[in-house]
């Protein structure tokens, strides 16, 4: 059992087998193999010895020129040959950086070396590629003699393809076989098992522990001493080689077994907790990561649950005010993203089995692969309900479970997105999606009131998010109607109107002096001691007047100022901004939404705009 099953308060998970069958929901842990992994210079598996052995755990494993290019790749194995690049051109050296566990080698870059004779091998390598451009093959790795001729040819393990079944493929010599796994972008694990045969070598080749090519025409160049990786053309984007270790004879299954796991366990991100979609036969074809799995095997929490009603979000945003004393002051926001958020995801009606795996899916989330060096894990990605964005990324933090009848369970999990970008100009949360939102243009038609249109703007004071407010009009709109137009049917003001009960509670802000024994002496504060700070409720709004709100106020950030008119009978315009706000999707045409306004004193000359649209000329 690994540690992830161990770590999860939920029993009956077990690690993936590929001849069972599983139902929808069932959730599995994937380890390649349910056996043990053994280190390649473990020698208690049989008589074979190992011949060579590369990777990059060590500092010590590379020999570089002065600029880190490598030279010499270190052979593990004592008295062993290593594998060199000693040619004049500097750019055939592949660069080597120590931040990361592999070597990658980009175009006409090259390692070679000799010495590596054997008629009988068991070699693994754990590579990541990435496809071509022009979706030519790409060299892995060849065996070969400097003399070659046509009755000697080399022998090499060629990609190529696209990366789907049937399109991506692996290249022993002349024969082909479609991959059974994704071969780009993640790391794959090859063995290649080499034996003597009548007319020459006999090669079979593995993918990530599945039989894929057993070819019985392989070239004779497997047998040579000399032994190279890379040596692509200049399209190639790069090969990372991870590890690349032989040993000299054949294995047994249950060896080869130990070894890929233990090339599986280090370098695959691949490895952990999947969520059956559907039923699944048995098979190893089956496997949650080969392309045929995929279709029944998901990470993706958004194939599994779907969001109920009644889910929330609170925005709140961290600001440092300045104050300049009489009430005046300014709100400095911390960093570049001060508006924090704070979800509250619904699941209701679940079964059973359905609570259990979500549940399982919730703890299991910091198993998630590591962003990079210097971040933490990645967060569940996920569409998010109305009418927020669908690619959001969320930390989940807390769940609450309840049962209030049998076999139907509530599941809630509270959840943070702490890298969304309030500097975004298509917005943090309620997304300009060409949609929902759409970029003006004088061929735009078709508009109803609250309908949102983003600006684009020369002028950086006229760009941004307009709301429409004239009546419903199918056709376009003359140049007079538009955004900027001299009689334009869109606003940028705040003109939704709150509920009828409200409740404002206003506090001076007074100086109080007590005198011992006596009474208490009070003064004003400045000049500005009646701010008002209140809250507005919105209940009930259809969903396009309430998408309109939270677009409103996203686009505000939590810190810039707007007018407000009070409601009777104070009946006055106010400066205003929003550092809080909630919204609860109730149901269709049903939200809630409750903001809290701050009066801002002091009059505003100008707009607070970031320039957040980036074009790439080249």
């Amino acid at each position: 059992m690994s540690y992830i099953i161990s770590g999860l308060n939920i029993q009956n998970i077990y690690e993936y087998d590929p001849y069972q069958s599983y139902e929808q929901y069932d959730v599995v842990d994937y380890q390649l193999i349910t056996g043990a992994s053994r280190y390649p210079s473990y020698t208690g598996l049989g008589n074979t010895g190992l011949v060579f052995w590369f990777n990059n755990d060590l500092y010590d494993d590379f020999e570089t020129d002065g600029s880190e290019n490598v030279i010499r790749w270190k052979n593990k194995v004592d008295l062993s040959d290593d594998l060199t690049q000693n040619t004049d051109d500097v750019t055939n050296r592949p660069f080597i950086d120590y931040d990361y566990n592999y070597l990658n080698l980009v175009g006409k870059q090259f390692l070679s070396g000799s010495n590596f004779a054997l008629t009988g091998k068991t070699l693994f390598l754990c590579f990541s590629a990435t496809q071509h451009p022009k979706n030519e093959p790409q060299n892995l790795l060849q065996f070969y003699t400097y003399s070659e001729t046509v009755e000697n040819p080399s022998g090499y393990l060629k990609i190529s393809g696209s990366d789907y079944f049937g399109g991506a493929k692996f290249f022993i010599d002349d024969a082909s076989a479609n991959a059974r796994f994704p071969i780009y972008d993640k790391p794959n694990i090859l063995t290649i098992l080499q034996v003597e045969g009548v007319s020459g070598p006999l090669i079979s080749l593995r993918q990530n522990g599945i039989p894929i090519i057993n070819s019985n025409t392989s070239y004779t160049g497997w047998k040579s001493s000399s032994f190279k990786i890379g040596d692509n053309d200049d399209y190639n984007l790069g090969i990372k080689y991870y590890d690349l270790f032989c040993f000299s004879g054949i294995m047994g299954e249950a060896d080869l077994n130990h070894y890929e796991k233990y090339l599986f366990e280090k370098y695959s991100y691949d490895k952990g907790l999947y969520w059956a979609k559907s039923d699944v036969p048995q098979y190893e074809s089956y496997a949650p990561t080969t392309y045929t799995g995929k279709n029944y095997w998901t990470r993706d929490i958004d194939e599994l649950f779907d969001l109920s009603y009644s889910c929330s979000v609170n925005f709140t945003s961290n600001l440092s005010a300045l104050n300049f004393g009489d009430g005046y002051r300014t709100n400095i926001s911390r960093n570049i993203n001060s508006l924090n958020s704070s979800f509250d995801l619904v699941y209701d009606g679940l079964t059973d089995k359905q609570a259990k795996a979500l549940i399982a899916y919730f703890e299991n989330t910091p198993e998630a692969k590591v962003k990079s060096l210097y971040e933490g894990y990645t967060g569940v990605d996920m569409d998010l309900f109305f009418p927020y964005k669908s690619n959001a990324e969320l930390y989940f933090l807390d769940i609450s479970h309840s049962t209030p009848y049998n076999n139907i369970n509530k599941v809630t999990i509270k959840a943070e997105s702490p890298y969304a970008s309030s500097l975004n100009y298509k917005g943090m949360f309620v997304e300009l999606d060409e949609v929902n939102i759409r970029t003006y243009s004088s061929k735009l038609y078709n508009f109803n009131y609250n309908d949102i249109v983003y600006f684009d703007s020369p002028d950086l004071e006229d760009r941004g998010y307009y709301f429409y407010t004239g009546a419903s009009n199918i056709s376009r709109l003359n140049s007079v109607n538009n955004p900027t137009g001299v009689n334009s049917y869109f606003t940028r003001n705040f003109y939704f109107k709150a509920d009828v009960d409200y409740d404002f509670n206003s506090q001076l802000k007074v100086l109080t002096v007590s005198y011992p024994s006596s009474t208490k002496e009070f003064s004003k504060n400045g000049i500005n001691y009646n701010l008002l700070e209140f809250n507005v409720k919105f209940s009930k709004r259809s969903n396009s007047e309430a998408r309109a709100i939270l677009k409103f106020l996203d686009d505000k950030a939590g810190f810039k100022i707007f007018d407000y008119t009070l409601p009777q009978p104070y009946n006055k315009t106010i400066q205003v901004y929003c550092p809080e706000w909630n919204h609860t999707y109730n149901f269709y045409n049903n939200n809630d939404i409750t903001a809290k306004f701050i009066e801002f004193r002091g009059q505003v000359n100008f707009e607070t705009v970031f320039n957040t649209k980036v074009i790439f000329t080249s």
